[in-house]
């Protein structure tokens, strides 16, 4: 008679343990891997009369994913400026350059407006953005 409630207990703690078992593996697929923040360098200079280089740094993107460079709108202006689309290398890191761009206002007052550049990695959608100085869009 010991040996049939032996096995319904036995049955019942297998099927328990595959029960925690189910809903362990169930909650571990929910859960978001952490994403780190974003880290990013911008730099805006004025090359000689009227031309601006932007060189801009970062590291944490999607390995081999695209990212997207935007600013908001420059001192003078009412619209953004898309800098255009780039691969982060194998390791998630950035590098861009840009150094023909032309100044945007020859106005003092405009060019203490800051400018923001937003890094937006497309992969995961984060972004980082990193106010800049205006006044490097000010023509000379």
């Amino acid at each position: 008679m010991k040996h049939p409630m032996a096995a319904r207990l036995a049955t019942l703690a297998v099927t328990a343990l595959a029960g925690v078992a189910v809903a362990h593996s169930d909650s571990a697929a929910r859960v978001v891997p952490r994403q780190d923040k974003l880290s990013i360098g911008v730099e805006a200079e004025q090359l000689g009369r009227n031309r601006v280089k932007v060189t801009i740094t970062g590291k944490k993107f999607t390995p081999e994913g695209p990212v997207f460079i935007t600013t908001t709108s420059l001192p003078g202006t009412a619209t953004e400026l898309d800098l255009g689309r780039i691969v982060a290398d194998k390791d998630g890191k950035i590098a861009f350059k840009k150094d023909d761009l032309e100044c945007s206002t020859p106005v003092q007052e405009d060019a203490a407006r800051p400018v923001f550049v937003t890094i937006t990695d497309s992969t995961t959608n984060r972004k980082a953005r990193q106010r800049v100085e205006g006044a490097a869009w000010l023509c000379r």
